[in-house]
């Protein structure tokens, strides 16, 4: 698939997410500030059951004007056997609060979370609670997403014209 094409995201404030199978970290960001910081982790009941109550708690706290979903690529462009769980999450953020949502390569943002927080924090909080790498990781994305000028690796999801993506 194309890229988007290159536009400056809508300002305001962001919520980030990387999706995971029992926890999506989520990050909160503000375009006007061009940076973001780890929210919440929202912990699934059962594997890849979303938790759409925590999700439209933040929405309605922090109001944003867009999302971001972390996409699994592959070094070789290819994607994980995840994106298709990650690609219906997409579909289903975007259907459930018309919010546009738009995609950025994850690779290595859960490390980076890990490597920055093991450094503030130590290892041993990282192994109590290694929900805060997730919502790291969801701020990491953000970043990344903020700092690009075409911000996606697959076609936003957006008022406009919501692509079809298969369950």
């Amino acid at each position: 698939m194309k890229p988007d094409t290159p536009e400056a995201p809508a300002t305001g404030v962001w919520l980030g997410f990387d999706y995971g199978a029992w926890r999506i970290g989520v990050g909160l960001g503000d375009t006007r500030i061009g940076s973001a910081r780890p929210l919440a982790t929202l912990h699934a009941p059962q594997a890849h059951q979303t938790d759409w109550t925590g999700i439209g708690a933040l929405i309605e706290a922090w109001q944003p004007v867009g999302c971001v979903v972390g996409w699994p690529l592959k070094d070789d462009g290819g994607t994980y056997p995840v994106a298709d769980f990650i690609a219906r999450f997409a579909q289903r953020l975007h259907g459930r609060f018309y919010l546009p949502v738009h995609f950025i390569d994850e690779r290595l943002s859960s490390a980076q979370a890990e490597q920055r927080l093991s450094h503030r924090l130590g290892k041993a909080a990282l192994r109590r609670d290694p929900g805060l790498i997730d919502a790291g990781a969801a701020a990491i994305i953000l970043d990344t997403f903020f700092g690009q000028a075409a911000p996606s690796q697959r076609p936003a999801l957006t008022h406009a014209k919501p692509p079809r993506i298969s369950p």
